[in-house]
């Protein structure tokens, strides 16, 4: 008789059998903790500061406009301003995002790189295909320092002003008034990529300021203070954050479209299985990242033992004629599951790319796995 077929059948192995049980039933349990942790939304990590105007983002927070920013029929210059202060120049996070494209990922945004800042918009390349601009200024942030960014578009090439003076200019002078439209996200973007810091005022003007009057706003901005306006500068949206409270920040412009503070985290857009090639379309936010490739090894080095263990437990059963491939279908099921639920878990992503990397390691786990050979040395063990 095989090795295989005598320690499947004897008795003598009972309690190695439920020992190697006991095993698989952790692995099981500890991946489905690490998969659907925390199994819920979280807090919104949004508070009011104390003693000043703003809101400060903490670990996940995100605010939304109630309604889409819309712009005019003539599609004239704008202007944004921004006054903030980040917690950290170490990391990165969507400070601004205008969610108005099927695809979530092209759209127009600021976004912190350590102590750059990058400004996106959608963009046709020469080929007619979309693709996401990108104009990135470095050295703008200092960790704890209030800074205010002015972004003049649709005249010309678009210029970031940094507290007031002229910092860069970008190289395309295809930032119009069309892409400053759409859902207003704060603090995070539609797919999830938070910020840290504080956020103290927000502007959008229907007009290309002046760099006279630019320096002038940033002055008041960091002084605490609204900037005075005139008759011209009228904005379609004005931010005080003056509230010092509450669930509702309230538009001072003439469009009257409050930001929202919802008492849960939430995200607008969560992909459902994202494809496995979305990552290797940016090099910003993709392939190219320490986060990805972190990612990656985790998934595989997760699932290895998942593996290793539930192909040698279904070697144990008699009713089981293929143990190993068995251990592999189950380990994808798995983590099929994972990726479906993680779809309403807000905290977590949905992604192809993680099943793929968890079957892989279930793969190699199963590999390393030889039950005849393991089931000869118990057997030689305990004879």
């Amino acid at each position: 008789m095989m090795p295989t077929q005598v320690s499947r059948e004897r008795p003598e192995l009972g309690g190695l059998r439920a020992t190697v049980g006991a095993i698989c039933t952790c692995i099981l349990c500890l991946t489905l903790l690490a998969g659907l942790w925390p199994f819920h939304a979280p807090k919104n990590d949004v508070r009011w500061l104390q003693g000043e105007n703003g809101i400060r983002f903490g670990n996940r927070g995100i605010v939304v406009s109630a309604e889409a920013l819309q712009t005019d029929a003539h599609q004239g210059p704008r202007t944004l301003e921004i006054c903030l202060r980040p917690t950290r120049a170490i990391g990165s996070g969507t400070i601004l995002a205008l969610d108005d494209y099927p695809d979530p990922e092209y759209v127009f945004a600021l976004r912190q790189f350590d102590a750059g800042i990058a400004v996106q918009w959608p963009a046709l390349d020469r080929r007619g295909k979309l693709v996401r601009q990108w104009w990135k200024t470095n050295n703008v942030f200092e960790a704890g320092k209030s800074v205010v960014l002015t972004i003049t578009a649709g005249q010309g090439k678009p210029v970031l002003y940094v507290n007031g003076t002229a910092a860069s200019a970008s190289s395309e002078s295809n930032l119009s008034a069309a892409d400053l439209k759409g859902e207003l996200i704060l603090g995070n973007s539609a797919i999830q990529d938070s910020w840290h810091g504080d956020l103290k005022g927000l502007a959008i003007y229907e007009s290309a300021l002046p760099p006279p009057r630019i320096e002038k706003h940033a002055r008041r901005w960091l002084g605490g203070q609204t900037p005075v306006l005139n008759d011209d500068e009228v904005p379609a949206v004005l931010y005080r954050f003056d509230e010092a409270g509450g669930s509702v920040v309230h538009d001072r412009g003439s469009g009257g479209n409050p930001l929202l503070i919802r008492s849960r985290y939430f995200i607008l857009d969560p992909a459902f299985l994202e494809p496995v090639w979305k990552p290797f379309r940016s090099r910003w936010d993709g392939w190219m990242t320490l986060s990805y490739w972190s990612d990656v090894a985790i998934n595989i080095g997760g699932f290895m033992p998942f593996g290793f263990f539930f192909a040698l437990r279904l070697s144990f059963s008699p009713t089981v004629r293929r143990p190993r491939m068995t251990a592999l279908l189950f380990g994808a099921a798995i983590s099929l599951a994972i990726e479906t639920l993680q779809y309403f878990l807000p905290t977590r992503d949905s992604s192809m790319t993680d099943l793929l990397n968890n079957t892989i390691g279930t793969a190699i786990g199963v590999g390393f796995c030889r039950p005849r050979w393991i089931h000869a040395r118990m057997w030689q063990k305990i004879s």
